[in-house]
């Protein structure tokens, strides 16, 4: 109930500062709503008691008087969106003045007095409309009151006997947001061990082994921690990770399948038939909780080589399992022993909590086993609700909320504690999850923007004094979610999704469903659709009320119209007939967020541009040719986000929206000048664009994008390299940049940047040497270079004033016969890739990589020595491809250092294939 009156109040501060610039035609409706501001503060901190504490009490009453307060509130903020609808509708600012005989002819007929001559608004329709905006403030005040002092209900002493039994919500610090990850493999190390052993062992047939227990338990962990395994990794040719949700069709796990092995082994497993069932695969497949999809799947993997194996992870009862695979091995997870509960739960404690926790162990040491039962993921997220927790009194409390509970089973009694601890915003946060798909890993940047397009990160600085990031690091810390890919995703437990998905549903803020077959559409505020069937949608009843449309579909496969002429014809008229426009969503005229993966579109309806509200679009893979010229109207729009379409062009007004600020897509055209870009200066992310050849250093686009921090442009000519090179000069705060095309400048201070991708020969002329020599670096930096073909000169030059992190030199990257790898970038170098430089003969490491973690070397065929490894300590990983010569050489010199080498040999796919 919280979550909908913040979001009113954050409508309202809307509205105000839209009040603000038209004060004086404004003045008579701020009054009524400064009232409804301060009424829906106090109903927050009085709702925030009732509705948290009545999870324990469970009185009746209290529901009923929340329900209606929630439907007041809601229609609250439905006035406010209308209100603003109407003021902020396109053509408002032409319609004509209204003269003051006509507006006191208007108040006349309401019965009031005639207006002075001087009357301040600029239309009939909009005295109407502020007329109107009165009178519903009004009612809902006179409603708000009503709910709250009904005697039928008598709240207060309810409210009051509930209050004492919800603690001080958590006021996390800096120092308590430094946590490390929650999620440390603490007893398990028998069973994944055990794991491995099945693993290697060789039957000669293509066991199945499934790592079965109860929701919670660590399976996916052990699963993880199997697959990382040194000797796991150098045993099989490709390991793939599958994990996608409920009802997904078969392909999709084959795609992922065929996406990894190509990854891993760097080659084209799409386009070659059979090259994987020549591959040695060990292929896992997470979360398998349904039998028939289980038998599906495993019916369709690929044949693959002797000694490949198949792990899954189920909840599924092993016996249930053995009745249709007989040849299963299975391995079950138990609950964790008293000093492995205990070691997990300290392991993540750090600062005051763990000071609180030395000095009283002995007491909470019971409590706490008690309590979670040795379930790994009860220990984890008990030890997120004291992780700030800074003194024994604080302790108590979790552990007296936890008995109030005790009606509830385990994991949902510990989700509820924690949920009702929660500051508001933090809330919000963690109810968004529920909108995205289970058992997906969700990018982290890509939930951040829909964060901001929702206003929750507009709140969170406000309320909790903390960026979006802190907020993050708050459900981490609290074993929510779980940071994976290097932390640029998010994980969430299904158990921990369930919960969201349904306390999402009971407060109104989100409803998930896997089709647009919704009851009563009328009352829907927020609606996720997960479809991985078809792409198709059919839908009947139009959305009035809702603010976000998320949605995530089946992409069709593709048809080969050279094997499948007719097939393919076929396919393209039928997609036609079933391609959608979206009609339904421009009734749905409070939309402010629409975000659909993989539907089906033709094109977005014209009138797109009337939903003024409509601050982030998302249409990922949906076949958009081209945007509606209206899309320049939608002047409250951050983000758009049109990857893999074939949308080339924009209308020019577009980019004069003054609050966008991300625009990712394939391959879209910036306006030839910069006069045509308006007040676009906002923009923070600018993804697959392309620079015109036509354009001057003076007029080009990017030099207003002043705040720009991630860049991504693609063509760019030697015509264009120039321009480029001085308007990247002038963004002092790009922190990652991509340059794709058949010439890339280095004229610009590059140092700053934390990620660096050129894809094309590098632009090298007196200007970069100047930029090189006038660089200092500031950070950690990524560096990919691709097609570069630079020297040892050049290279030494570019690399000068660098600190790496990660490198890559790929595909003629660097064209001399021997790489020196010097001292200066790489002291701090954890990862190094070297691929398909044809020439290299000999890699010389002089530098000491202490640091260096991974290194891979794959299509180097003049390859004969590799000098230098020795210097790095903590080099786990050595991944070499078709180097007998040099592995049998590494072999006689360091038998340490040959134990950590997977050497690949790619010539039985070749022949095989």
């Amino acid at each position: 109930m919280d979550i909908a009156i913040l979001t009113v109040l954050n409508k309202i501060g809307e509205l105000g500062s839209f009040a603000s610039r038209e004060y004086s035609r404004l003045k008579d409706v701020d009054m009524q709503v400064s009232d409804l501001r301060s009424k829906l503060e106090f109903l927050m901190a009085w709702i925030q008691v009732a509705e948290e504490g009545n999870r324990i009490k469970r009185d009746q009453l209290v529901s009923v008087w929340v329900s209606q307060l929630r439907g007041a509130v809601f229609d609250a903020e439905d006035i406010v969106d209308e209100y603003i609808q109407e003021l902020c509708q396109p053509g408002a600012e032409n319609r004509p003045p209204v003269v003051a005989a006509d507006a006191g002819k208007a108040r006349r007929r309401r019965g009031g007095s005639c207006v002075p001559s001087c009357f301040p608004f600029r239309s009939v329709e909009e005295v109407a409309v502020r007329h109107g905006l009165s009178r519903q403030i009004g009612e809902v005040l006179r409603r708000l009151d009503e709910i709250q002092k009904n005697s039928l209900f008598n709240m207060q002493p309810r409210v009051d006997a509930l209050a004492n039994t919800i603690q001080v919500f958590d006021r996390p610090t800096a120092d308590t947001l430094k946590c490390g990850d929650p999620w440390t493999l603490v007893g398990l190390d028998g069973y994944t061990q055990s794991i491995i052993s099945l693993l290697h062992e060789d039957n000669g047939k293509r066991e199945a082994i499934v790592v079965v227990g109860e929701s919670g338990i660590g399976k996916t962990t052990a699963a993880r921690a199997v697959l990382q395994s040194q000797d796991v990794q150098k045993s099989f040719d490709v390991c793939a990770w599958l994990c996608l949700p409920p009802k997904s069709r078969v392909d999709r796990y084959l795609d992922m399948i065929q996406e990894q092995a190509q990854e891993q082994t760097h080659r084209d497993c799409f386009r070659r038939e059979g090259v994987l069932d020549k591959m040695k695969l060990l292929v896992v497949l997470d979360g398998m909780d349904n039998m028939d999809e289980l038998m599906d799947v495993l019916s369709e993997l690929p044949r693959a080589a002797k000694g490949s194996r198949i792990m899954v992870t189920t909840q599924l009862q092993s016996k249930k399992i053995e009745q249709c695979i007989p040849s299963i091995r299975p391995v079950e997870i138990k609950c964790l022993k008293r000093p492995d509960c205990l070691q997990l739960l300290s392991r993540g404690l750090s600062g005051n909590p763990r000071r609180v926790y030395d000095a009283h162990k002995d007491k909470f040491d019971e409590k706490i086993y008690d309590i979670s039962g040795g379930l790994p993921l009860a220990v984890v997220l008990l030890r997120g609700l004291v992780y700030f927790k800074d003194h024994e009194a604080q302790w108590n409390e979790v552990f007296e909320m936890l008995k109030s509970y005790q009606h509830k089973r385990l994991i949902k009694r510990i989700l509820t504690v924690s949920y009702a601890t929660m500051p508001t915003v933090l809330k919000l946060c963690f109810l968004y999850l529920a909108a995205m798909p289970p058992n997906v890993y969700v990018d982290l940047e890509k939930l951040q923007r829909l964060w901001s397009a929702e206003g929750i990160l507009k709140s969170t600085s406000q309320v909790m004094g903390v960026e979006e990031e802190g907020c993050l690091d708050i459900l981490v810390s609290r074993g929510l979610v779980q940071r994976v890919e290097g932390g640029t995703k998010l994980c969430i437990h299904q158990s921990v999704h369930g919960f969201a998905k349904t306390m999402a549903h009971e407060t109104g803020f989100m409803e998930a469903h896997s089709q647009f077959d919704i009851r009563d559409t009328s009352i829907v505020r927020g609606l996720s659709v997960h479809n991985y069937v078809d792409r198709h949608v059919c839908m009947e009843n139009f959305l009035p009320k809702t603010r976000t449309l998320l949605g995530d579909f089946a992409e069709d496969c593709c048809v080969d119209e050279a094997a499948h002429p007719s097939g393919s014809q076929a396919s393209s008229s039928k997609g036609l007939k079933n391609q959608c426009r979206l009609e339904f969503v421009c009734q749905s005229k409070f939309l402010r967020v629409i975000d659909l993966q993989g539907i089906q579109l033709g094109q977005l309806p014209d009138n797109i541009g009337h939903m003024i509200h409509l601050r982030y679009i998302g249409l990922r893979s949906c076949g958009l040719k081209d945007l509606p010229s209206s899309v320049a109207k939608l002047l409250n729009l951050e983000t758009l986000d049109i990857t893999d379409n074939d949308i080339q062009t924009v209308v020019d007004g577009f980019w004069k929206i003054e609050k966008l600020k991300n625009v990712l897509a394939e391959k879209l055209s910036l306006p030839v000048s910069s006069t045509s870009m308006g007040l676009v200066s906002n923009l923070e992310t600018l993804h697959g664009v392309t620079l015109s050849s036509e354009g001057t250093q003076e007029n080009c686009p990017l030099n207003k994008m002043c705040k720009l921090l991630s860049l991504a442009v693609i063509d760019a000519t030697a015509a264009n390299a120039r321009t480029l090179a001085m308007a990247l000069g002038k963004i002092s705060g790009l922190r990652h940049l991509k340059i794709v095309g058949d010439c890339s400048p280095v004229a610009f201070p590059y140092t700053r940047l934390c990620s660096l991708e050129l894809n094309g020969k590098v632009l090298f002329d007196d200007a970069s040497a100047q930029s090189l020599n006038s660089s200092c670096s500031f950070t950690k930096c990524r560096l990919v270079l691709r097609s570069s073909c630079m020297s040892q000169v050049l290279l030494d030059r570019f690399l000068s004033n660098l600190l790496l992190s990660e490198m890559a030199l790929l595909d003629d990257a660097f064209i001399g016969l021997k790489l020196l790898l010097r001292k200066g970038p790489f002291c701090d170098l954890e990862k190094l890739r070297i691929g398909n430089l044809k020439l290299l003969e000999e890699l010389v490491i002089e530098s000491e990589m202490t640091l260096l973690k991974t290194i891979e070397i794959f299509g180097c065929p003049n390859m004969k020595t590799i000098q230098g490894l020795k210097n790095s300590e903590y080099l786990k990983n050595v991944v070499l491809f078709d180097m007998p010569e040099i592995v049998a050489q590494i072999k006689t010199e360091d038998k340490e250092l040959f134990y950590k080498i997977k050497h690949v040999r790619t010539e039985p796919w070749e022949s095989e294939a």
